[in-house]
């Protein structure tokens, strides 16, 4: 498992009113829904001091002060009270499904719904489409007595509109914002669902990660992102890019809050075949396991950068950064944590020589994944005279349709990625895959068996590159938290 830290520092952007002024939330005890855990609102709703109902009503008039700002929520359930009133009547008769019971949960808009709700990528074309199943994940969850509260915003196709693409931009949903600065990049196409749960739009939210779109919005927005192993969660009926990377997770305020969720959504399902690789019949109890006493004894990795990484021009703050890192570390010794500090070895290559290895390779596979899923995706949409079956066609719409081209950005990489003669299931394709994933494993598992460790530390950054191709899971909290009210130091670890 990596284990990622970063820091910055954000002045807090006050752009709404506290739900101080709500009296719903002080009668309670409560300050705001960002101090309200998964578990605390359980025990609200079990005891009957709150209903699944005002839970619901709570989050929209949350959503509404800062939405029209932070665009952090392209469109809420309109069926979402009348669920929870269904399910304060279950609760009423003793019918309680988990911890998940009532509880208002946002999904990011590349999940597929079959409600009132479109579902869209963040496109205006594809949202014209309705889905003849639900994603298996958002299944999993209404079954788990969770309400669906509406879709977040996302890069347009969760980043396959291109590199340059703006981070946070879709037709659909417009650009969502961070949560701390103004006009903060929200990082990863994860972006909406990453401030959402920041500032406690919701009780949690679902995001999907290929390369960094769970881990970089949870690093940015001060929250804890999962990044499950892939294969953990299903990914049926989740508008892809590429398969072989491509993982379904929660972000969240807490470790306990995610793991619920994680709990939820973790299953092998028949039809996504990487789910079958699970080493278990039933996924474990993620949130049944958390022990505050589980670090003692630990061996943990400690990954600081060396100076060609810390002088790139991508990474910045580093003088910052690195006091705090030391902290999170010096807190994971005190809870009983045998730290050892690790390097990764780049085999004689500079940074980025070794990226370019890598990237060179995943361009390879990821192009011919991303055309055969979308076309896959595409024959679980209904019939209808705007629906699109293929590639080709939504092309098209994406190249015609005014919404679409706000960006002035052309789909020059989709014609490419339509016209490659590389098929998913070619050799070419398989020894790209074969060389990126290996490339990083070896970073990662290389110093896990020479020192025997349980976990890695290592900055966000670091993290989603290596474990994007070999499917790695990460875990991003954050690690420094400044409660002044101006100035909140925020981390991952």
């Amino acid at each position: 498992m990596l284990i990622c830290a970063k820091v910055f520092a954000f002045t807090v952007l006050v752009l709404f009113n506290w739900w101080n002024t709500v009296t719903a939330l002080p009668k309670l005890g409560l300050q705001t829904l960002q101090d309200i855990s998964i578990t605390k609102l359980g025990e609200l709703l079990t005891a009957g001091d709150l209903s699944s109902r005002d839970l619901v009503d709570l989050y929209i008039r949350r959503a509404e002060q800062v939405n029209d700002e932070l665009h952090a929520v392209i469109e809420i359930n309109p069926d979402a009270l009348r669920i929870a009133e269904h399910l304060d009547f279950e609760r009423a008769n003793g019918v309680t499904r988990g911890p998940l019971h009532g509880i208002p949960i946002l999904v990011k808009d590349n999940y597929a719904t079959v409600d009132s709700m479109l579902t869209g990528a963040g496109s205006v074309c594809l949202a014209r489409a309705k889905p003849a199943a639900e994603a298996t994940v958002v299944a999993r969850l209404r079954a788990a007595g969770a309400i669906i509260l509406g879709k977040t915003n996302l890069d347009e196709f969760a980043g396959a509109r291109g590199m340059n693409a703006t981070s946070g931009w879709s037709p659909r949903g417009g650009q969502t914002f961070g949560a701390y600065v103004k006009h903060q990049t929200p990082c990863g196409s994860s972006g909406g669902s990453g401030v959402a749960a920041s500032l406690g739009l919701a009780a949690g939210t679902l995001g999907t990660e290929t390369s960094g779109s769970i881990t970089c919005p949870a690093m940015y927005n001060n929250v804890v992102g999962i990044k499950p192993t892939v294969g953990l969660t299903s990914r049926y009926g989740v508008v892809p890019l590429t398969p072989r990377q491509d993982t379904t997770g929660p972000l969240a305020q807490s470790v306990e809050d995610a793991a619920l969720i994680l709990d939820a959504i973790a299953w092998k399902d028949a039809r996504d075949n990487y789910t079958s690789a699970q080493p278990w019949n039933d996924p474990p109890a993620f949130a049944a396991a958390l022990d505050i006493s589980a670090l003692r004894e630990a061996r943990i990795g400690v990954i600081w950068m060396n100076e060609s990484f810390i002088n790139a021009p991508n990474f910045f703050n580093s003088e910052i950064i690195r006091p705090i890192f030391d902290r999170a570390v010096s807190d994971l010794e005190e809870a009983g944590a045998k730290t050892i500090g690790v390097e990764l070895d780049l085999r004689g290559h500079s940074v980025d020589e070794f990226v370019e290895m890598v990237l060179s390779n995943v361009s390879i596979y990821e192009t011919a994944d991303f055309r055969e899923a979308m076309n896959h995706y595409m024959q679980l949409l209904e019939p209808g005279p705007d629906v699109f079956h293929n590639l080709t066609d939504l092309l098209h719409c994406l190249k015609t349709e005014p919404e679409e081209l706000a960006s002035r950005m052309p789909f020059t990489e989709w014609d490419e990625m339509n016209n490659s003669n590389i098929s998913a299931g070619s050799m070419e394709a398989w020894n790209a895959y074969v060389t990126a994933s290996a490339l990083s494993r070896n970073l990662v598992l290389g110093p896990i068996k020479k020192h025997k460790l349980d976990a890695l530390v290592v900055l966000p950054e670091i993290a989603l590159a290596l474990g994007a191709s070999p499917g790695l899971p990460i875990v991003t909290v954050p690690s420094t938290y400044s409660c002044t009210g101006s100035v909140s130091p925020t981390s991952s670890l």
